[in-house]
């Protein structure tokens, strides 16, 4: 929008411009001729509303107050809704507001220029609120900020406009785009559970899930009565407890990039991260089992505990806003996880390099002791550079996703 004479939020637009040209053209001739009364009388009267619209237009946006909906967690190429609300605390309605928001991001690899959506609200009555959303798609995985937005209008007359910029900014986060593992991938899981039987915490008897009342019986701690039930029944009752199993996974994404790379070489880094975002979710889904998840790209970010709906928020942040990079020693971060590990655990590498344990070189910080090199058969290593990752996990083509959405 071209405007003229900017101050404290109001401006005068082009035709604003041409108008008050117009007027100022005819006063002067009204001046250079002294008899010229009814041209000074036409020149007041021009002025009349342009000095009206400025009176109006300070006023519009003053008493309005604006509020964002907005999901704070997404999938990339999911469709989503951005309500916005604006409120009129003043007595009288105000006309024609334009809203400009935007869309930026804020973490993440490679991030896009901002995106600008402009909604328009015809009418907000006094002391009343209206409300418009638009429809909106993120293509790629990274953290976004919405705002701050700005809102514009030029009633009644479009001489002069009125600006004012609102700090309201909201967060999402968008994660990686998620695929399907395979049966393969969940006979892996099986597997590593019935096969790592030391690494499996049996909890005690007062860890498990309370599940029902049952008699007293010889041997019973006497911290299990359940005094209450004992007193209705006349005999002693005592609280029954389920065991629970657990299996430790630590699962380390080796998020790799060569310093100068290709397309293929960053597709291969966003399927590594694809593969650790539904590996989480599968993880979840099936529950009893705790996670450290170890993120290796120009931050090293580690998060550990059983695979809670926190957690899984907590994962997809840090898989969201990961940048891939050549600068990692992924031998020293495996070094670390099998120190710090707890025995028995099963260690899970997906990494986009061509690379496996058997590179001494990589791995030297695991092979030049003795104690770790012992541990290397709690290690599982999937390379993407290898084709490895194609038994286990399957990524939705990107060109079929749009055409099933362009034909619903």
């Amino acid at each position: 929008m071209f405007s003229w004479f900017r101050f404290r939020g109001v401006s005068i637009p082009q035709e604003g411009v041409y108008y008050f040209v117009v007027a100022i053209f005819i006063m002067a001739g009204a001046i250079v001729r002294r008899d010229s009364q009814p041209l000074m009388l036409l020149a007041c009267m021009l002025l009349g509303p342009l000095l009206f619209s400025l009176w109006v237009v300070t006023r519009s946006l003053r008493n309005l107050k604006f509020s964002r909906r907005v999901p704070s967690l997404l999938s990339c190429d999911e469709n989503f809704f951005v309500e916005l609300t604006a409120e009129n605390q003043s007595r009288h309605a105000t006309y024609a507001v334009v809203i400009q928001d935007q869309i930026v991001q804020v973490e993440g690899f490679d991030p896009e220029p901002a995106q600008v959506v402009e909604v328009f609200f015809a009418k907000i009555g006094n002391r009343d609120e209206a409300v418009i959303s638009y429809k909106a798609v993120i293509r790629k995985r990274g953290k976004y900020q919405l705002g701050p937005l700005s809102a514009t209008t030029a009633f009644p007359l479009g001489l002069v406009r009125s600006r004012r910029t609102d700090t309201l900014v909201s967060t999402i986060v968008v994660m990686p785009r998620l695929g399907m593992m395979t049966p393969a991938w969940r006979r892996l899981i099986q597997q590593d559970k019935s096969g790592f039987a030391s690494s499996r915490r049996q909890h005690g008897l007062l860890e498990g899930d309370f599940y029902g009342l049952r008699e007293w019986r010889t041997g019973d701690p006497k911290q299990w009565i359940h005094w209450r039930s004992t007193a209705k029944r006349g005999e002693l009752v005592v609280r029954q407890f389920e065991k629970q199993n657990q299996q430790d996974f630590v699962l380390v994404v080796d998020a790799w990039l060569p310093k100068k790379h290709s397309q293929e070489d960053i597709d291969r880094a966003e399927r590594v991260i694809s593969m650790a975002a539904t590996a989480v979710q599968e993880l979840a889904a099936v529950g009893g089992c705790q996670l450290q998840l170890v993120c290796c790209g120009e931050d090293r970010q580690s998060i550990v505990g059983n695979v809670s709906q926190a957690y899984v928020v907590q994962a997809m942040h840090d898989l969201a806003v990961l940048v891939p990079t050549d600068d990692h020693e992924i031998g020293e971060t495996m070094a670390d996880c099998l120190r710090t590990s707890r025995p028995g655990s099963r260690i899970l590498l997906l990494t986009a390099r061509g690379i496996d344990l058997s590179d001494t070189e990589v791995f030297a910080p695991v092979w030049n002791d003795a104690k770790l090199r012992s541990e290397l058969g709690r290690v599982k290593t999937v390379s993407i550079g290898r084709g490895e990752d194609e038994m286990f996990f399957h990524l939705p083509d990107k060109q079929r996703a749009k055409t099933t959405e362009g034909a619903s």
